[in-house]
């Protein structure tokens, strides 16, 4: 089974590193100075579960020189989807699958549009991960690759691409409902994922304090609002899950956050926006998200100058 990574930041590099590491057959597609420095220098994973390792892999910039393959791991930030989506089609043959690993509950439907939907499998990445600098990729908290159909069935086809991610040292699972783990997912995301930009904290630094405890609360019962709009019921525990992290997650910084202190573009359109657009078409207001949004909106209009 050939494996394509497109995107390789901190997702993309280490679940394509594991792969690779472990004897697949990966081809990587990338882009500025990460690509430079994975050409000069290979790509080197610093992992609390799989240790430290570089390693030479194959890692060009156009797709179309990437060869055909059988699964693309679609890792690049929601914002790139629309745009990216065409560029994915010369890397696929007959029966070959993208797999959107990217936060957000849209990008899906983005792909379908462009890929056909029988194309577009649906997946959620539970795991702490981040770029320390190009070309290295630190894996700091959990690493559940969850996937599924959108279809919600249980197929053969995603059964035989997560065991091929087992035998090659990825920790991953078959979805019984896909749209229900994204919308899952979305919960952490519209809450901790902004919320950090606003107090430049991290997972455990937010959760210390009862009132910002109260608030993430708050964000994700909204979100838990919207997606019961789109019969998708979710369960008031994850809320308690979420608000009580593992260790591994207490030093955690988001992703957001990150790329905010990198003056990278943030996900927040992705992320809230799309949950505001969601509540919007169902008439459904939600109050906290809205501040949140308009608060990083404004935070990021400043950075920017």
């Amino acid at each position: 089974m050939k494996i394509g990574i497109f995107g390789t930041g901190a997702i993309g590099g280490f679940y394509g590193g594991i792969l690779a590491k472990n004897g697949a057959d990966v081809v990587f597609i990338a882009r500025g100075r990460i690509l430079e420095v994975i050409k000069e220098r290979g790509l080197t994973i610093k992992s609390f579960r799989h240790g430290h390792f570089t390693l030479k892999v194959n890692a060009i910039e156009s797709p179309k020189e990437a060869g055909k393959v059988d699964v693309v791991l679609l890792c690049v930030k929601s914002y790139d989807t629309e745009g990216v989506a065409p560029l994915i089609l010369p890397m696929l043959r007959e029966g070959s699958v993208v797999i959107s690993v990217q936060n957000g509950i849209e990008n899906e439907e983005i792909l379908s549009k462009v890929l056909g939907r029988e194309r577009v499998l649906g997946a959620t990445a539970f795991i702490g991960v981040y770029v320390e600098s190009p070309g290295t990729v630190v894996h700091q908290a959990a690493g559940l690759l969850e996937i599924g159909e959108l279809s919600g069935k249980a197929t053969e086809r995603v059964k035989k691409i997560v065991d091929f991610l087992k035998s090659r040292g990825i920790e991953a699972r078959v979805s019984k409902d896909i749209n229900y783990a994204l919308w899952k997912k979305l919960l952490w995301n519209v809450s901790f994922n902004p919320y950090s930009v606003m107090t430049r904290a991290t997972v455990g630094q937010m959760i210390e304090v009862p009132e910002v405890k109260e608030v993430l609360k708050r964000l994700m019962e909204e979100a838990i609002l919207v997606a019961k709009a789109y019969n998708v019921n979710l369960e008031k525990g994850i809320i308690d899950d979420y608000l009580n992290p593992s260790e591994d997650l207490i030093n955690y910084k988001t992703s957001m956050l990150l790329d905010f202190e990198r003056g990278k573009t943030l996900e927040i359109e992705g992320i809230t926006g799309a949950l505001i657009r969601k509540a919007n078409m169902k008439g459904i207001d939600i109050p906290y998200n809205k501040c949140v949004y308009a608060t990083v909106k404004l935070l990021d209009k400043l950075r920017m100058g």
